[in-house]
């Protein structure tokens, strides 16, 4: 069964793909240095839409904002350029967070910890059977729900950081100084995989900091 589903607030809300191929300029995704989202942005005009197709290997772009990107259509996303993260509000188990976009992970999710057990995805670890066990520092639990915007999945395959396994996804990834109260707020738990993003469309409308995704033809 697909584990995406459409959330659609309404019949005039729905948003098809944004065709820019027509009037836009399309290439193929750069091979940049780091997170392939954050150097999008960088390298873009701060009034352009980009829209992102991980599954065709390319990026189009446009100049003029269709009126079908509506504010109850999108999410928030924040760009980290230390921490060379992208990141994104999507709620998981009902637990509003943010998550980073992350196409060099190839799973489908991934959420540290203390995320885990707040929701109840641990116990699985302690059983006597630890078939679901798989890398010597992750096991694979499944997330009931998990939202961004209007796409929705169901059943997500997620590793979870074994107990004691000391796990920081931050590691390796820039400075991380004390951090002011706004940036602290962006801190991610987890990333969104490969194996997700490659089913999906992304469209950012960097001047805005909005995003939607939709379900790749």
């Amino acid at each position: 069964m697909n584990k995406f589903s459409c959330l659609w607030l309404s019949a005039g809300l729905v948003i098809g793909q944004l065709a820019y191929a027509a009037d836009g300029d399309c290439r193929p995704l750069a091979d940049a240095e780091g997170d392939v989202l954050v150097a999008l942005v960088a390298g873009s005009d701060a009034n352009a839409l980009l829209q992102i197709n991980f599954a065709d290997d390319e990026v189009c772009s446009s100049q003029s904002r269709s009126h079908d990107f509506d504010s109850a259509t999108s999410v928030n996303f924040h760009v980290n350029a230390d921490l060379d993260e992208f990141s994104v509000q999507g709620v998981v188990e009902s637990h509003e967070t943010w998550l980073r976009v992350d196409s060099e992970y190839s799973g489908e999710l991934l959420l540290d910890r203390a995320t885990a057990e707040g929701l109840d995805l641990t116990a699985a670890e302690f059983l006597g059977d630890n078939s679901q066990l798989e890398a010597a520092d992750f096991f694979i639990e499944y997330v009931g729900s998990f939202e961004i915007g209007e796409i929705a999945l169901r059943n997500v395959e997620t590793n979870i950081p074994l107990l004691e396994v000391p796990y920081d996804h931050y590691v390796d990834r820039g400075p991380k100084p004390e951090m002011s109260a706004p940036e602290a707020a962006f801190l991610t738990v987890g990333s969104i995989g490969a194996a997700v993003l490659e089913e999906l469309v992304i469209t950012l409308d960097i001047a805005n900091q909005q995003m939607t995704m939709t379900e790749a033809k």
